[in-house]
């Protein structure tokens, strides 16, 4: 009687794990839906609908697209929290929302470093420190020199309050002892504008964004901000390089689900997402729109937002930034 109630639950076990491991097999047995916190258009929204293409093209399942732009990326985030974590609503998580907002909003109702399921890195891109040319800065050196001689005289335009080109600048005046005030932006697009014609001298900004102006020669790219020189501007030192070693700074984009997502599900589907980052023409094209792709195991991905999540914590708060 002992013996077969052991093998009554044996075989219960096996059901349950072979029941599994099917669920695992046919997923996704069902459209995927991307949600993206920007509107159409923007860097992080064409390299994920490649993304998706791509998948799709390998007989993955079916990938779509949805922008929920809004709230620096709460609108996104709260709706992906909050949504069935069956595998099938994935949030396309970015450094402002993801690190930035939870210090920044306090009011959110959730934390994504603990309410949400990593998946994967997908890209990076480091910002871009830009001046005029009717600056005359030609290099970070330059510009650190005469924000010390001339204490609250230089500016530097970003594209918002609170964003992560905000928290750039702010992490390179504590790095340098320097002041410079920010001129917030509602976008990239103005504050490139008003660099090129002369009325801002710097700039720290989104590098998709700036290459044309830079490749144009209309502005000055003085350095990047990551560890490493991005594929998009080579020739350009980063911030360490420059003198500031230690200094990063990247905007990436990554895949998270809703907290509880079965592990044989964010298995399969971070075994799909790396094989399409390892294609070299995945990542000459994400290299063209300035960002360089790149993977991660779910462990190594819950290990960096808990880093980017202290670190933008520690500037936020020795600069005593606030969202009125």
């Amino acid at each position: 009687m002992f013996t077969s109630a052991i093998r009554s639950l044996i075989v219960i076990g096996l059901g349950a794990l072979l029941t599994t491991l099917a669920a695992a097999q046919d997923y996704p047995d069902k459209p995927v839906k991307f949600v993206l916190p920007f509107p159409p258009g923007g860097s992080a929204d064409a390299v994920t609908r490649e993304l998706a293409e791509k998948l799709q093209g390998k007989g993955n399942g079916i990938f779509v697209i949805e922008n929920k732009p809004g709230a620096g990326g709460n609108l996104a985030t709260g709706q992906v929290v909050r949504s069935p974590n069956d595998g099938y609503t994935i949030l396309v998580g970015v450094t402002g929302a993801m690190v930035i907002n939870p210090e920044l909003y306090p009011n959110l109702g959730y934390r994504p470093e603990s309410d949400l399921t990593p998946i994967s890195l997908l890209a990076q891109a480091p910002v871009v420190i830009v001046a005029s040319r009717e600056s005359g800065l030609t290099s970070v050196k330059e510009l650190v020199q005469r924000a010390k001689a001339k204490p609250g005289e230089l500016s530097y335009a970003t594209n918002g309050v609170g964003t992560s080109h905000h928290l750039a600048g702010e992490l390179f005046k504590q790095k340098a002892g320097i002041f410079m005030l920010n001129v917030p932006y509602n976008g990239t697009p103005g504050a490139l504008q008003d660099i090129a014609g002369g009325r801002v001298q710097v700039g720290f900004l989104d590098l998709t964004a700036a290459l044309p102006m830079i490749s144009a020669g209309r502005i000055v790219a003085l350095a990047t901000t990551g560890s490493a020189r991005p594929s998009a501007l080579p020739n350009v030192p980063t911030v360490a390089e420059a003198g500031y070693p230690g200094y990063e700074a990247m905007t990436w984009i990554s895949l998270v689900a809703p907290k509880g997502m079965k592990r044989e599900q964010v298995d399969k589907l971070n075994g799909m997402v790396k094989a399409v980052v390892a294609e070299e023409s995945f990542r000459k094209s994400t290299a063209a729109k300035g960002m360089d792709a790149v993977s991660s195991t779910p462990e190594a991905l819950q290990r960096f937002i808990s880093a980017e999540s202290e670190k933008w914590r520690d500037v936020i708060r020795r600069a005593n930034i606030r969202i009125n």
